[in-house]
């Protein structure tokens, strides 16, 4: 295998690591709460700010432990989607590292800096505050935590779908460290370096250091670039120092830095379908002396691309104090800083390189409208360069606390400040009519012409919220407790818009915003706890640079929600079941509308709409070492109002009947189930299969807007991933695991995302991975 030198430098840095880790003993990481032939282990979460049991929180939160991540491989979010009902994650095109997260129908894709996600993003309970370059590894993770609907009293703006809350491994109490080493399909190979100090004599301190490598080439073969270069390559270098104080006094201290370093190589965009008269022009293209267009809605194995490579740093630093103030009084400051910086050389957003036409100069398009013949040239249909920056910063105080046996409550403030940026240079072609056919050789007529046009988008954006907070569970007998939270939101922002304007524009707003939650449960068994929720969210409004047009307004959502917590027969069976009506009001929907002044999208508040739903959990292990999972996930959405303006006549009107929610399923469903052998001699054998289900996905609104939507829409599909691991293999100092794995062994074709470029008159998208596999091996000191 050839490893490139970053690859070189992760073995030697991994072997200089363990050379100089002397240490007297050597301990093995702890078992879990149960083992698998004696019960459900108890799952511990901090979704109302505070630890509890998963099966005591009256939300609809999902939980995924650092067993499971293990068992199926989750490296980052972009994996978890499938894992929790009604949760769709998807990869966007002329990334690696942008992410679309929908939460029961709820979501955003347009990676623009300007525009926040419904659905919030916390590493460590440090908001961020961009899905665009979410997609980064965290190193140590430790369990993920997913709260489904509006979580605007804890939580804040911007969770009207919900909050993923990534929770990473604290340093451990003694010593400890371990190497996986992994090689797969595409070249993959990944080091993973993690070593515990353990406390440091009577001090108090522990730290816990932890490296990746990993790189990989790509997935689709591009015959313009190296096989590391390939669409969907990567190479990424990733570390994470932890550091905890607690000497068992009133003060604990929590701080971490993360540092993500990623070389990547966009994921394959094809071309799916174009307009007849673009058709006809592509054909000319080897008849002038350049490629044939490739056009197909199947999966192509082999494009001919124009892309160069991205680059993202990312770097935060996480700083938490908790201050006893008395027994039952706890004071907790979080203070969260991130960076994120993106390039990207070339994107390839019309699937085809070589293509040449019969151009015109641009002054055709303005008066007096003058025919200047430019002759065959090269031309992109569509391709960009992009250059962005984001850095924040987020202070967040809890109190924290109890009224004798009657009370619970958790008081807050919140103060978020963001900067972006983003300079995106486009290339692109109008392809129009000519009036007379043009001859361009013997026998070679063309009844078209392309028009080459550069347009920009520019802009630089502030963002500043600040909140005041409070949430009290009152225990009004043994089993029964209600819980309420207000919250108040101040929000400003501002745009510095350079292109596409003429002249440079600044736009302000201020938005502000009263949330609360009020929810009872009872338990009626020791075991079963049924509860009832009333909550409202806010997103913020805001601006959408593509556009020329002013602000939007927030969007605001009230949700009714119910529901069931059971752990049975001796906890071999939990199983949750949620109900949900949610209803939105100046609901915010990005349109992408591209034209000849580029990759252009409209923000606006569309109006109404309705979600009603179920979901469902279950986790069982019904004898010795078989557990069984599984969860289910609808959600029936209509739009109430969706009012635009109608090209056409210019007038309001109101496309509800016709509209479509778009880049999320329906139906969403797993199933697992998972095996543990009785103990051998060698260790302890694990067999793992998961089957994931999603409904179709559209990928835009209105098909009056996007001809191609019907074209592009993508599902249903389900895939199978399996495991199979030999742990607590006794190498003397030492144990080792051995795993096999495959993801979608049974290589389903699907899309991650797709794109209607409208008026332009083309449509493509991107496939997502095919059959992937490997091993790992684990080391355990």
């Amino acid at each position: 295998m050839k490893r490139t030198t970053k690859g070189r430098l992760a073995l030697l840095c991994t072997a200089a690591l363990f050379s100089g880790a002397a240490v007297p003993t050597w301990a093995q990481e702890a078992p879990p709460a149960s083992t698998p032939g004696t019960g459900l282990e108890e799952i511990i979460v901090t979704a109302q700010k505070r630890a509890e049991n998963l099966q005591d929180t009256p939300l609809a939160v999902s939980a995924i432990t650092r067993n499971v991540l293990e068992a199926r491989r989750i490296m980052d979010i972009a994996d978890i989607s499938g894992s929790v009902p009604n949760l769709t994650t998807t990869i966007t095109p002329s990334s690696t590292t942008n992410v679309a997260i929908h939460i029961r129908g709820i979501g955003e894709a347009d990676p623009v800096l300007t525009i926040d996600a419904p659905v919030g993003v916390y590493v460590d309970g440090v908001v961020i505050g961009r899905s665009a370059g979410a997609v980064f590894d965290l190193v140590d993770l430790e369990r993920v935590e997913v709260l489904r609907g509006p979580q605007g009293t804890l939580y804040g703006r911007n969770t009207t779908g919900g909050a993923v809350n990534l929770i990473t491994a604290r340093p451990a109490d003694t010593f400890k460290a371990s190497q996986t080493f992994s090689y797969g399909r595409f070249n993959y190979f990944q080091s993973r370096t993690t070593v515990d100090t353990g406390e440091l004599g009577d001090s108090g301190l522990r730290f816990k250091l932890s490296y990746l490598h990993k790189q990989r080439n790509g997935y689709a073969n591009d015959l313009n670039a190296p096989a590391k270069r390939d669409p969907g390559a990567y190479n990424v270098d990733a570390f994470r120092i932890a550091a905890n104080y607690d000497k068992g006094g009133p003060i604990r201290i929590d701080y971490a830095f993360d540092y993500n370093d990623s070389n990547s190589s966009s994921v394959p965009f094809q071309l799916m379908a174009v307009r007849a008269d673009i058709a006809a022009y592509l054909a000319l293209s080897p008849q002038l002396g350049g490629s044939t267009a490739q056009i197909s809605r199947k999966r192509l194995k082999t494009l001919s691309l124009d892309q160069g490579p991205n680059r993202d740093e990312i770097m935060g630093h996480t700083l938490k104090i908790e201050l006893d103030l008395a027994d039952t009084l706890t004071l907790r400051s979080l203070t969260g800083y991130r960076k994120w910086n993106n390039r990207v050389a070339q994107t390839d957003l019309d699937g085809n390189s070589g293509l040449v036409g019969f151009q015109v100069s641009p002054a055709i398009l303005a008066p007096p409208n003058a025919f200047i013949p430019l002759g065959v040239r090269p031309f992109n249909l569509f391709s960009a360069q992009n250059k962005r920056h984001q850095d924040q910063v987020s202070q967040e105080f809890n109190l924290i606390g109890k009224i004798g046996t009657t009370a619970d409550f958790v008081l807050g403030a919140f103060y978020f400040k963001e900067n972006a940026r983003e300079n995106n240079p486009q290339q692109l072609s109008l392809v129009l009519p000519s009036p007379v056919p043009i001859p361009l050789g013997p026998g070679i007529v063309t009844n078209s012409f392309g028009v080459a046009l550069s347009p920009a988008l520019t802009y630089s954006h502030h963002s500043e919220s600040k909140a005041l907070f409070g949430q009290a569970t009152i225990h009004v007998t043994d089993r029964f407790d209600i819980t309420g939270g207000l919250r108040y939101t101040e929000d400003k922002k501002k745009l510095n818009q350079t292109a596409p304007v003429a002249q440079i524009r600044q736009l302000k707003a201020s938005f502000s915003q009263v949330n609360y939650a009020v929810s009872a449960d009872y338990k009626l068994t020791r075991d079963i706890m049924a509860y009832a929720r009333v909550a409202t969210g806010y997103k913020a409004g805001g601006f959408n640079p593509r556009s020329v047009g002013g602000s939007f307004d927030p969007e605001k959502i009230i949700s009714y929600e119910g529901g069931v917590k059971t752990e049975l027969f001796d906890r071999r069976l939990r199983f949750n079941l949620t109900g949900f009506h949610s209803r939105y009001k100046d609901l915010q929907v990005s349109q992408f509308l591209a034209g000849s002044g580029g990759a252009s999208s409209l923000t606006v508040n569309a109006g109404k709409a309705s979600y009603t739903g179920v979901e469902m959990d279950v986790l069982a292990r019904p004898v010795r070492g078989l557990t069984i999972n599984g969860a289910f996930g609808y959600v029936d959405r209509k739009f109430k109002s969706f009012i635009i303006r109608d090209p056409a006549t210019n007038a309001l009107i109101d496309v509800s009947d016709e509209a479509r929610f778009h880049y999320s399923a329906s139906t969403t469903a797993n199933a697992g189930v998972q095996y543990d052998f009785p103990e051998m001699a060698i260790g302890k054998l694990m067999a793992r299969l998961d089957y994931t289900y999603r409904g179709r996905i559209w990928f835009h609104p209105l098909d009056r807007l996007n001809p191609f939507n019907s074209v592009i829409t993508d599902g249903p599909v389900g895939r199978f991933d399996a495991r199979v691991a030999l742990s607590e293999i006794d190498l003397g100092r030492s144990k080792a695991t051995v795993a096999l794995w495959g993801k979608n062994i049974t290589n389903r074709d699907y899309l991650y995302s797709a794109i209607d470029f409208g008026s332009l008159g083309f449509a493509g998208g991107v496939f997502a991975e095919p059959r992937t596999y490997g091993i790992d091996v684990r080391f355990d000191f």
